[in-house]
């Protein structure tokens, strides 16, 4: 694969989205939650409230097929929820990872079973989700994984231990990747189980994070107990399956997340504008830097979105996305606290909350120096991949 060889097609919308999206937008104008509470718990709550909302609206799986509860349209419809959740300022999906990313790999790999059995608690947040992927040795080298899934007959007993888990601590099942062949090494041997997070072999610890908002977790797993009718995409197979997972991390995730990020720039933009500062030449470089970074990943976003709708995504290429975003999503938050001066910088509010949690962006879901190595091999076909 070479850069030449990237697509071209961008994601389009017809007259039929387009009144799909008037829909949305009156719907939230007229359910808008309001503030979200400060109180992280009670934000929680919140959001599992929010999306059993959206849900009873008929929001949420709008691509997914009827019979697993969604509303059988395309990836044209998901985009439009998205934009519009985010344009509006609305509350973000708190089972985003189960329904961007796990529903729709058990669409791709896996089997009628585990379609009927996990994917409509997914859509009201019955049962959340999270992935099990990053270890305390392999991080961003998800292939150098040491958790094992020893195979009993229809069981597969599990130990090992999972970092950097997102949401662990309020989650039902994790999608959680497994060494399930003895000797094997790298990418070869692994398999995507299904695991459910009430066995008593699942111990979740709080990492603590200088937000003091619990996010990232550690999972513990001690002869812990799946099925072998759980694998997503059979015995063998979880390393295609984990990398198409990861592929979805990036197509509606980063689409809805430049919109809120255009929306932080729209605030800074008019702090500027009030404090007489938007004629400095520098302010305005500045701003319009991050600007042309944001209608760049818009691009490359919809770019990613046509590619998932006509299941031609060339590997790699959503590295693209995630190591863009970082960049655009630090150097805003940075330039923010820089222009706005000590008042801010040396408060607690929300550009300084946004600064520190925008450093964890260039590590989870891979880090830029996994990413820049992905694009040199995959796509420009620099060094041999392994």
């Amino acid at each position: 694969m070479t850069m030449g060889q990237l697509p071209v097609e961008t994601l389009s919308f017809r007259p039929e989205d387009e009144t799909l999206r008037a829909e949305i937008r009156a719907w939230m104008a007229a359910n808008d939650p309001g503030a979200p509470p400060e109180d992280f718990e009670q934000r929680l709550a919140a959001l599992l409230a929010w999306q059993q909302k959206l849900h009873g609206a008929g929001y949420i799986g709008l691509s997914w097929p009827e019979r697993y509860g969604g509303s059988g349209l395309d990836l044209r419809a998901e985009a439009v929820f998205s934009e519009e959740l985010a344009t509006t300022g609305m509350p973000e999906l708190i089972n985003r990872i189960g329904v961007y990313m796990c529903g729709p790999t058990i669409m791709d790999f896996g089997d009628e079973g585990q379609a009927e059995r996990y994917l409509r608690p997914m859509l009201d947040a019955t049962e959340s989700w999270c992935q099990g992927f990053s270890e305390p040795e392999a991080g961003s080298d998800l292939a150098a994984i040491r958790s094992r899934g020893r195979v009993d007959g229809d069981r597969i007993i599990i130990n090992g231990q999972k970092v950097w888990t997102s949401r662990a601590h309020i989650a039902r099942r994790c999608a959680c990747l497994v060494r399930t062949e003895p000797g094997s090494e790298r990418h070869h041997g692994l398999s995507l189980v299904i695991v459910d997070m009430e066995d008593p072999g699942v111990n979740v610890v709080a990492l603590p994070q200088m937000l003091g908002e619990r996010h990232f977790n550690e999972v513990f797993l001690d002869d812990v107990e799946a099925r072998v009718e759980d694998v997503i995409g059979g015995l063998g197979n979880g390393w295609a399956a984990a990398m198409r997972m990861l592929s979805y991390e990036r197509g509606l995730f980063v689409l809805e997340r430049q919109i809120r990020l255009r929306r932080a720039l729209d605030e800074l933009a008019d702090r500027m504008l009030e404090s007489g500062r938007a004629s400095e030449r520098g302010v305005r470089e500045r701003l319009g830097r991050i600007h042309t970074g944001l209608e760049l990943l818009k691009a490359q976003g919809y770019r990613t979105l046509a590619g998932q709708a006509a299941d031609d995504l060339p590997a790699g290429s959503t590295s693209i996305d995630k190591l863009h975003l970082s960049r655009v999503e630090q150097d805003l938050f940075a330039t923010a606290v820089d222009l706005l001066g000590p008042e801010v910088a040396l408060t607690y509010n929300q550009w300084t909350h946004d600064l520190l949690e925008g450093r964890s962006v260039s590590i989870y879901g891979g880090s830029t120096e996994i990413q820049l190595n992905i694009i040199s091999k995959q796509l420009l076909g620099l060094g041999a991949s392994r």
